[in-house]
């Protein structure tokens, strides 16, 4: 019954019609729920099958480079002959060893594979219209156990609901909410990095690149992003000196979603109460820190806070077009059901949800991502900040 609902809620997943980088990510972390893993990957491939992007569920900096830069030395093209044979043949691969009966010893292993503790894995073939567009995988470490027959059959039946995601239309996205995930950058007063958590590293890779690109060399990312943190630094020093500068916050928007970068004081310099030293001095050390806050589409949150309700998954359907306010109507014809089906539905939702109307049922969905984090962050930046000890669980939210 857990494995069905997992993939209940995968189909609905690749039902909304999001754009491949924010589908694609909130897959791969679905799938634990329906097949156990250490992490998962998806690969994007060019007509001649050839990579040229992956994404990740979570980023490994120094890997990432050398996918980016390194490829060509790492992929070398006797394996990419046999991959092209195998999958001009087969939906899958089951065994890296049948690329490269020494694949574990290999360069690429070792460089790309093996920091992300990917040993075992099962790869799979993803078409749009009969043409391989990419290939999801799934991977367990050296000490878990390989994966089974019915897990690979598991895997299948999602292949057909992925490969509808993957052909949503890219409309923009109106509504952007916290995903939940914050990182924290500590500079300098001129502007120089003396602290970077890791998922302040992740961001920033993301509002880099959107997905991570294979083999381009070093080709410039579409923002510039440490020129930017600098500027931030400039825009509050120059507003506590009293000049004329922009507010200290940024936001940058591509196909990951939205990133907010805001600037504040951690430690700021000394103040002069002299009639002709008035403000911060130019010469005195500070700290300032940068929040880098991701934002998500608010449909994708709704989907996911449905998740944690005993729903069954027509219900749960039921719920995310109240919250995007379609009519029951409009709700009958989506479903295939009658009207009167589609009120007992909202009816039993409203009672599970212990909610009265459409605005109550919208607010109680968009509560379940905590908002008491940053408070948090404050308290424990201020006590961590005496001491230098930053705590790095603090900065995983």
């Amino acid at each position: 019954m857990k494995r069905a609902k997992a993939l209940a809620a995968l189909r609905q997943l690749c039902c909304l019609g999001l754009n491949r980088e924010v589908l694609i990510p909130e897959v791969l972390h679905a799938l634990h729920a329906f097949i156990p893993s250490e992490s998962n990957v998806f690969t994007g491939v060019n007509e001649h099958i050839l990579p040229t992007f992956v994404i990740t569920e979570y980023v490994i900096p120094e890997v990432m480079e050398a996918v980016k830069s390194e490829w060509n030395r790492l992929y070398v093209e006797p394996y990419h002959a046999r991959v092209l044979d195998w999958y001009n043949h087969h939906p899958m691969i089951t065994d890296l060893r049948i690329l490269d009966d020494r694949f574990y010893r290999s360069d690429f292993y070792h460089t790309v594979f093996r920091p992300y503790k990917h040993y075992y894995r099962v790869q799979a073939k993803v078409c749009i219209h009969g043409a391989m567009v990419g290939g999801i995988s799934l991977a367990r470490s050296q000490h878990q156990q390989p994966f089974d027959a019915d897990e690979i059959q598991q895997l299948r039946r999602l292949l057909p609901y992925l490969e509808h995601g993957l052909q949503a239309h890219n409309e923009p996205v109106v509504d952007y909410v916290d995903s939940g995930q914050t990182g924290l950058v500590i500079l300098a007063r001129n502007g120089s990095v003396v602290y970077l958590s890791d998922l302040a590293r992740s961001l920033l890779f993301l509002a880099a690149y959107g997905t991570f690109p294979v083999g381009q060399g070093s080709s410039s990312p579409p923002v510039t992003v440490p020129p930017v943190l600098q500027q931030l630094c400039a825009n509050l020093d120059g507003i506590f000196q009293g000049w004329e500068a922009p507010p200290p916050s940024f936001a940058h928007t591509n196909a990951r979603g939205r990133f907010v970068f805001r600037a504040y004081w951690l430690q700021p310099p000394t103040i002069h109460t002299g009639l002709d030293t008035a403000g911060y001095s130019p010469t005195d050390d500070g700290l300032i820190g940068v929040l880098i806050e991701h934002q998500e589409p608010l449909r994708l949150q709704l989907h996911r806070n449905l998740q944690g309700w005993r729903l069954s998954p027509r219900e749960q359907e039921v719920g995310l077009a109240l919250a995007e306010g379609l009519s029951h109507t409009a709700i009958a014809t989506r479903l295939n059901v009658s009207v009167q089906t589609v009120i007992t539905y909202v009816r039993r939702l409203y009672a599970k949800l212990e909610v009265h109307n459409r605005a109550e049922l919208l607010d109680k969905l968009r509560t379940q991502a905590p908002n008491s984090i940053k408070i948090a962050w404050l308290l424990l930046l201020e006590s961590a900040i005496c001491g230098w000890k930053f705590v790095e669980s603090v900065f995983y939210l």
